[in-house]
């Protein structure tokens, strides 16, 4: 597990650099999500001898106390939330990386409005990069190709994804695995015989097949424990309507939720302790609209980083990353499956750990040889 301690600094007193030759890249997340993918650009860039600056909000910067010990510089980005306001935001935003002599800018989650306005009102000397949480912005979308106007090179979250993205003059896509994650050392409570699979996020039916995975886990020992790590807020109706339903098929101190937000702490310590990860992804459900068909769940590069075997609906058998690591199954023949799962086990880890894709280190490097060579 390639991971970094959250303690280890790894910031300019490490990785000094001549003013005049070093490299000062920005990366920018004006969305608040998708932190997850900033320590690995962080660290790569860092060891490859970039000055970097993280341009957020105060809320995200504080959350994850790895972006501390990381970066050069934290510059504040919030907005009145006003048409012209915004607007302004990001115009101020282009000034501040002209003060700071910035070269290099990565757009964290490249698309949106707030970004078309950052890429339209950009000094031409700047070079942009940006992340694409989602394919479907890159394969037609009005406001997408008012951005590539400024973003030529982009970044997929997996190599299947890159390869369902049309070609187009002039952009350049490549992928990125963001695989490493500050990593605190916290014990949990975990009996011996106990089995614990890991379902990343809170309740929500959108992104999770939540009906079927009651089916799935009453086929399942009684000494299997699933977590739903991400906040299940009990207010909302169908947090409720799932509790009911847990109860009913008695499983309800067979599934742990949690009421409120996981810190950075916590959410290491149970993805150090799971013995597998369901993303809950199916077809015909809300969530297959979007994951493994134009984007990738969370959980897959969780369990990439983690070493967590994953088990997947037998419909994406067709993605490459996962003819290593990944027990299949369907929704009548879990029971059966799952068996298996925990049978081959200790083989479906120790193929995620040779894996040299699934290299944290790797998939740093390679990040920052494309933002450093410019392209």
């Amino acid at each position: 597990m390639e991971q970094i301690n959250s303690k280890i600094t790894v910031g300019k007193n490490i990785f000094a650099v001549e003013m005049s030759t070093q490299k000062r890249i920005a990366i920018v997340e004006i969305g608040g999500s998708h932190d997850e993918c900033i320590l690995s650009q962080l660290i790569g860039l860092k060891q490859a001898g970039a000055w970097v600056a993280l341009c957020c909000d105060k809320k995200m910067y504080e959350k994850n106390s790895a972006f501390k010990n990381t970066i050069d510089c934290f510059h504040e980005v919030s907005f009145p939330h006003t048409m012209l306001g915004d607007f302004f935001t990001m115009k101020q935003l282009n000034k501040w990386f002209k003060e700071q002599n910035i070269t290099t800018v990565i757009a964290n989650t490249a698309q949106g409005g707030h970004i078309r306005n950052l890429c339209l009102t950009a000094p031409s000397k700047i070079n942009f990069f940006g992340i694409i949480h989602t394919i479907k912005m890159l394969n037609g979308s009005f406001t997408q190709t008012l951005i590539s106007t400024k973003i030529k090179t982009y970044f997929v979250l997996n190599d299947t994804l890159k390869s369902r993205v049309k070609p187009q003059k002039g952009r350049t896509v490549h992928s990125f695995y963001p695989l490493s994650y500050a990593h605190f050392g916290k014990k949990l409570e975990k009996k011996t015989d106990e089995i614990w699979i890991g379902i990343i996020g809170g309740v929500e039916s959108r992104r999770k097949d939540l009906t079927g995975f009651l089916k799935m886990a009453q086929q399942t020992p009684s000494n299997v424990q699933f977590i739903f790590l991400g906040k299940s807020d009990a207010k909302k109706e169908e947090v409720a309507a799932f509790k009911q339903a847990i109860e009913q098929s008695n499983l309800t101190s067979r599934v742990q939720l949690f009421d409120d937000f996981v810190s950075e702490v916590d959410f290491d310590a149970y993805l150090s302790h799971f013995d597998g990860l369901m993303p809950l992804v199916h077809p015909n459900t809300p969530s297959a609209e979007e994951y493994f068909s134009r984007q990738i769940s969370g959980a897959i590069n969780n369990a990439f980083a983690y070493k967590i075997p994953l088990m997947i609906h037998e419909n994406y058998r067709d993605w490459e990353d996962f003819n290593t690591g990944v027990e299949f199954y369907n929704l009548n023949n879990f029971g059966k499956q799952f068996s298996i799962f925990l049978q081959h086990h200790t083989q479906l880890k120790q193929q995620l750990i040779d894996n040299p894709k699934f290299s944290a280190t790797t998939q740093n490097q390679q990040f920052a040889a494309i933002v450093m060579n410019g392209k």
